[in-house]
């Protein structure tokens, strides 16, 4: 099979495509990965799901041909990256810069999952495989404090309720972690949202982010 772009190979041979939304996705705490999304954990880890749906039924693909190249581009990212030319984690080995979690193809929709070595691999490997899914440019995470002073923000932050908050009371709580994202995408957070940067930046709800372009911060615990 011809290697393409990976975002290409779920174009599932249709002409029209749309985004795969589902409502029920956050205020659980635990992450469906039902739609083009990216995973952060309370501690700290970065994956991201890749889901479309056509119109008509798919006649170019089976799971096993767009599991084979998605691990094809992923060997090679690895490998690139100095790392092992693998693409699934290795139990009591390091993780590997990207690895496949998960890949379905189902009917209309399929699903591609990726589990990230660091932030960093997760906008580098978008970057690579055309994934066009979100318009992140760069990511960072740590504890909220250090991810505020690094970055210089010192504006204020919009709470679920809509009531805001200045920057003190999010750097002055040691048990609230941070997100530092530049660009649009949408966010699922395991541990609590608690408040985004004012901006563009959406609470969908409690464990769900929309962020617009530019640069946008996620609070939670």
């Amino acid at each position: 099979m011809k290697k393409r772009k990976l975002a290409g190979s779920l174009i599932l041979g249709a002409v029209v495509f749309f985004v795969v939304s589902c409502g029920g996705l956050g205020g659980r705490g635990k992450w469906a990965a039902s739609e083009n999304s990216i995973y952060v954990t309370k501690d700290l880890q970065v994956q991201s799901a890749m889901v479309f749906t056509s119109a008509e039924a798919n006649e170019l693909y089976n799971q096993e041909e767009l599991a084979a190249e998605a691990r094809l581009w992923i060997q090679d990212y690895n490998a690139a990256n100095g790392a092992e030319a693998a693409s699934e984690n290795g139990k009591g080995k390091a993780k590997l810069p990207v690895a496949l979690k998960a890949c379905t193809l189902q009917g209309q929709t399929g699903s591609l999952v990726f589990d990230y070595g660091t932030p960093d691999h997760f906008v580098k490997f978008a970057q690579a495989t055309g994934d066009d899914t979100h318009t992140v440019t760069a990511l960072s995470l740590g504890a909220a404090a250090d991810v505020l002073a690094s970055s210089g923000y010192s504006g204020s932050f919009t709470a679920m309720d809509g009531g805001t908050a200045g920057i003190e009371s999010v750097t002055g709580e040691p048990k609230y972690k941070a997100v530092a994202v530049e660009g649009a995408g949408v966010f699922f957070l395991e541990g609590k949202v608690m408040y985004v940067s004012s901006g563009e930046a959406v609470i969908r709800d409690g464990h769900t982010v929309v962020t617009g372009e530019g640069m946008n911060y996620i609070i939670f615990q």
